[in-house]
Formats: C-alpha cells, sequence, structure tokens
C-alpha cells in the first residue's frame, strides 16, 4: 500500500516503531536503574542484618566462655569447661567468617583483628587460670586476675556492642531509603503500562521480519533436500528425514525396500511410518525421540520393531542428528536405519545357550556330589574292615610264618591305609572343586542391586577382614582418594576382597610388602588399581590368570583353587566392566579393573532400555 504522496505504508511503520523502541530502551533504563537501586539497598540490608546476627554470635560466645571459666574457678566441677571449650572452639570460626563477609570495609577488617587478638589474649589467660586451679586448687586464682580478665572482656563486648548499634543505625537509614524508592516504582509502573502498548506494535514487525527469514530458510532446505537425496539414494542402510514444520518424512528406496516396500507404497508421512512400529515398542520409540528433542538425551538412538510387508516383524537401530533453529525448537531429523533382526536373533542364541551351560555346570557340579558321598562313605567302611580283618587274623600270626604276616601287615598298616588316605584327599579336593564350580555358576543368576556406595568404605571393610594376616606379614598398605559410585555393593565388596587377597597371598617372602590401593576418573568410568610388590607373573603365565583352575608356577607354595581372578572377571562382566594388570617377575603385579559411571538408580530408570545401554 502506498500514500498519495508516494509514502510507503511500512516506511511509516518502520518509523513510528523506530522512535518507540526509542522510548523503550529509555524506559528499560530507567527501570533497570530503580531496580539497581532497590537491589543495592535489599542487599545492603541483608548484609548489616548478617554481620550484626555474625556479631552477635561472637558476644554470645564470649559470654558462654566467661561462664564456663567461672564457674570452673568457683566449682572446680570440669563439666563447666564443656561450654567454655566449645564456644572457644566456634569464637574464631565465627570471627573469621564475619571477616569474609566484611572484606570490603578495610576498617571493620582492621577492627576484627583487634577482635581476634584480644580473644587470644583472653583465651590465654582463661586457659592459665584453669591450669592453677588443676594445679593449686580453686583458690590460685585472685580477685585481681578475675578483676583483670572481666576488664577484658568489658572492653571486647564494649567494642562488639559499638559495632552492633553503628550498624542499626545504618540499618534505619536504609530501609526509609527502600521506602522512597518503592514508592518511585507506581509512577514506572502507570509509564510501562503506556509502553507496553508499543511493545505490541514492534511485535508486529517482529513477525514480519521472521516470515521473511523463514522463506530464505525454506528455499535453502530446499536446496539442501535436494543435495541430501542425492546422497541418500547412493547408501545402502535406509536414509531418512524427519521435518517437524511440514510434518513430513522421506524415507530413501533402501529405507523402504529394508521392510519389503517400493518407492510409492509408504506415504510420506509421519503417520504412515509411524504405524509400522511394533504397538509394544512405540510408547519407548516416542519417548526416547522427546528426550533427544528436548535435548535431554545428548544422542539419538532408538531400538525398535518395524513390520515388514511380508507380516514379519524386522528389529531396527534408528540413528539420528537434529537441527533447531535459533530459538531452540527442531527443525529435522536426519538420520539411518539399520536392520539388526540377525543381531538380536545371535543374541538371544547366547542367552539361550548361555543359560543351558549354566545349567549344565549346576546339574554337573550337583550330580557329582552323590557319588563323592558314596566313595567317602564307602572308603571309611573300607578301612574298618581293614582294621577288623587285621584284628581277626591276628590269632593266625604263629601259623603264617613271618616273611606272609610281615607282607600282610605290611598291607593291612600301611599300603591300603596309605591308598584309602589318598582316596579321601582326592574326593575332598573334588568336593571342594564341585563346590567352587556351583559358586562360579551362580554368578549368571545373582540380581544384582545397583547403588550409590562409598568404594573406600568398602574397601576398608575388606582391609579389616584381612588386619590378622597384614599385621602378621607387617604389610604396608597405602591407600589413595577412592570415589562414589552407583555399583552392587556387594559385588564390589567381593571383587576387592578377592584383589587384596591375592596382593596378600603373593607378597614375597623375605621382603617388607607394600600394597598401594588408587582410583582414577574418567569422562565414562572409573579405573581403579591395587598394585603389590610380590613375585609377579611370568609372561608364560599371564593367559592362565583369569582362566579357572589354572595357577601360576611361582605359587606352589601358597594356598588356593585358582578361581578368585575368574570369579572377578565373571563379576565385572557382569557389571559391564574390565580387569586386566600389568607384572613383573620379582617386582610386583598391578591390577586394572574398571566400572562404568551410571546414574542413580532413580534417574536411570526413566531412561529406556536402550538409551541406559548407550549410555553406559
Amino acid at each position: 500500500m502506498w500514500l498519495p504522496w508516494g509514502i510507503n505504508v511500512k516506511h511509516i511503520y518502520l518509523a513510528f516503531f523506530s522512535i518507540v523502541s526509542i522510548a523503550l530502551c529509555a524506559f528499560t533504563m530507567i527501570i533497570h536503574s530503580q531496580y539497581k537501586t532497590v537491589e543495592d539497598l535489599n542487599d545492603d540490608t541483608v548484609y548489616q542484618y548478617e554481620t550484626i546476627g555474625q556479631t552477635r554470635n561472637i558476644y554470645i560466645g564470649t559470654l558462654e566462655m566467661e561462664n564456663g571459666v567461672r564457674g570452673y574457678i568457683l566449682s572446680g566441677d570440669d563439666r563447666f569447661l564443656k561450654p567454655y571449650r566449645e564456644a572457644g572452639a566456634r569464637l574464631r570460626a565465627q570471627v573469621v567468617t564475619l571477616r569474609n563477609v566484611t572484606y570490603r570495609e578495610k576498617a571493620f577488617f582492621a577492627q576484627t583483628n583487634v577482635w581476634l587478638d584480644s580473644i587470644d589474649d583472653i583465651q590465654k589467660t582463661y586457659e592459665r587460670q584453669i591450669a592453677a586451679v588443676r594445679t593449686h586448687g580453686r583458690g590460685a586464682v585472685s580477685v585481681q586476675d578475675l578483676g583483670r580478665q572481666k576488664a577484658a572482656m568489658d572492653g571486647l563486648r564494649e567494642r562488639l556492642d559499638d559495632s552492633v548499634a553503628m550498624r542499626l543505625s545504618s540499618l534505619k537509614a536504609h530501609v526509609k531509603q527502600v521506602e522512597s524508592q518503592r514508592a518511585n516504582f507506581i509512577y514506572i509502573l502507570i509509564i510501562g503500562a503506556i509502553i507496553g502498548i508499543g511493545i505490541v506494535l514492534i511485535g508486529t514487525i517482529t513477525i514480519i521480519k521472521l516470515e521473511t527469514e523463514n522463506q530464505a530458510f525454506e528455499d535453502e532446505s530446499r536446496k539442501a533436500e535436494m543435495r541430501f537425496r542425492t546422497v541418500m539414494n547412493g547408501i545402502n542402510d535406509g536414509l531418512y528425514e524427519l521435518n517437524f514444520v511440514s510434518e513430513t518424512f522421506y524415507a530413501s528406496r533402501e529405507f523402504k525396500a529394508m521392510l519389503g516396500y517400493g518407492e510409492d507404497e509408504i506415504a510420506d508421512t509421519i503417520d504412515a511410518v509411524m504405524s509400522l512400529v511394533h504397538p509394544d515398542d512405540l510408547p519407548k520409540v516416542l519417548e526416547v525421540r522427546r528426550q533427544y528433542i528436548m535435548r535431554q538425551s545428548p544422542v539419538y538412538a532408538n531400538v525398535f520393531r518395524m513390520k515388514h510387508k511380508d507380516g514379519t516383524w524386522r528389529w531396527v537401530l534408528s540413528r539420528g542428528v537434529g537441527t533447531w533453529d535459533k530459538f531452540g525448537q527442531i527443525r529435522t531429523l536426519i538420520g539411518t536405519h539399520t536392520d539388526i533382526t540377525e543381531q538380536k536373533e545371535r543374541e538371544e542364541e547366547y542367552k539361550q545357550l548361555h543359560a543351558d551351560m549354566e545349567a549344565f555346570t549346576y546339574i554337573t557340579s550337583h550330580d557329582m556330589r552323590s557319588p563323592l558321598v558314596n566313595l567317602k562313605g564307602f572308603s571309611h567302611e573300607l578301612a574298618m574292615a581293614v582294621e577288623e580283618v587285621r584284628e581277626l587274623i591276628e590269632p593266625q600270626k604263629r601259623k603264617m610264618g613271618a616273611d606272609t604276616w610281615a607282607r600282610l601287615e605290611a598291607l593291612l598298616k600301611a599300603d591300603i591305609p596309605e591308598s584309602l588316605g589318598f582316596i579321601g584327599k582326592a574326593v575332598d579336593r573334588m568336593d571342594t572343586l564341585t563346590t567352587a564350580i556351583l559358586d562360579l555358576s551362580r554368578i549368571g543368576k545373582y540380581v544384582y542391586r545397583e547403588d550409590r556406595v562409598s568404594s573406600r568404605d568398602i574397601f576398608d571393610k575388606c582391609l579389616g577382614a584381612q588386619s590378622y594376616e597384614l599385621t602378621g606379614k607387617g604389610v604396608e598398605v597405602v591407600v589413595g582418594h577412592l570415589p562414589e559410585l552407583i555399583t552392587d555393593p556387594v559385588a564390589l565388596e567381593q571383587i576387592f576382597s578377592n584383589l587384596l587377597d591375592n596382593a596378600v597371598k603373593y607378597l614375597q617372602p623375605g621382603r617388607p610388602g607394600r600394597i598401594e590401593v588408587s582410583c582414577v576418573e574418567t569422562s565414562r568410568e572409573y579405573v581403579f588399581s591395587i598394585g603389590d610388590n610380590g613375585r609377579g607373573i611370568e609372561a608364560d603365565d599371564r593367559q592362565k590368570v583369569f582362566h579357572i583352575f589354572r595357577r601360576a608356577r611361582n605359587t606352589g607354595d601358597v594356598r588356593g583353587l585358582g578361581l578368585g581372578m575368574a570369579f572377578v572377571k565373571a563379576t565385572l562382566r557382569k557389571l559391564s566392566g574390565a580387569i586386566w594388570f600389568d607384572s613383573t617377575v620379582d617386582v610386583g603385579t598391578t591390577f586394572y579393573f574398571s566400572l562404568p559411571k551410571k546414574l542413580p538408580a532413580a534417574a536411570n530408570a526413566e531412561l529406556p532400555q536402550e538409551t541406559r545401554a548407550l549410555a553406559s
């Protein structure tokens, strides 16, 4: 629209809005000035109140000190010293706190130094009086000493009272200024209501400007879409672009072919694609996407099922990257769809195989116990039978002859009992091994309970269990910083216990033992280390360390079955952790194990399973 004199209406709007903008800026500066003044007065009022409160606390502390010492001098009862000690311990901290609050006041800062010196002098006087009473009785403190003490305390309290009085006077003046400034806000609000109309008009021109920018953005988006589609059609994975502005969904030819559809068989709408998602997975899909759109999750990774044209369900891994405008609103989500059906099937097969192996291990170990019990029982009966046979043939000793009797006696007293002893030891060891196998198989059935725990407290508990052996061997244990983390406390205790037990058992005889424990924190995990100056592990034995029933060659004199490290490795695998080591023979070994950083259980429970797995 144009006016008769050739003036564009847009120019009039622009000129008018320019005037309004200048007025709004001026008004904003006035409001800011008034607000700043009131804010400064309020801050100063709070500051004065805090200073008065701290000063009164110091004043009360001096009274408690004085009353405590006087009560002790008069009665000689140590109970009066408790408030004196507590007040004395607080006073210095209270003065230091006051100094921190009032550091801007140089004169008052110097005054607090005088207070500190006075408190120190008074405390020294009190300590001398207490010592005198303890040594010479209640009459050791003279009236003159009490008088000097009272004068010193009165002087300190007088300075404190003067400081409080000065600040109360200043506080009253500030209160009057605040009341005056509040009255000015009435006029400012009236002016603000008038200028508000101008803000509405400014919004109009802003909309015009945004529409212009949006048109330019749409043009650029169309060009980018042309380039994007050209690239997508040459990639095998299914690629997509979800446009939240136009509510359209572009899917590449490979995307549709992955589900058995042709290019024209799926509409380019969000609803058409979402209708192919499994109903049980749809709420999770929407929640994961919502978290990414709201930027609650740093990456977009979604796992769900989509319906194939032949009626089967295919597992899909959807990953993408979003684009946002300058106002923080998402515009597009561009990414890929990968068919992971085969991977999911292999995972299920692995889970079933793992369950079968656990059942086989349990049944095998459990069923082996029955023949072991029989072996032990029958070997005991056989030993009793041998003894009975020996007693029965004892009367026939002379008839048999010396050589025959000597041979029988060797068999019945030495050879057969020795063989039965070997059988008994073998049975006991076999029983121990089957028990160990059962314990190891139960790791897969244990339900881990994640909680926030202090790794230092758990390690100290393990250290206490080993204290007798540590003290007996004179082992020095150096513990660095051990953090709090989210994990299963029982599992962490078992890991620490096994590693500490190994470090103690394999120390070098004849050399003072030293064990060092520490932790390094990274952006994704905690890496713990437990190092010793023990025997070390030879290169040929390194592969045996985490194998069940396998032990290094230089550990024959050390008790154990070779199950501890296998147990630790299995436990860490369940906790999504890892374990490794560095070792030098005759120098020592350091075991390292890592545990992932995790969110607290309450927060983690709100995230979908795939998102939690990706984060860990």
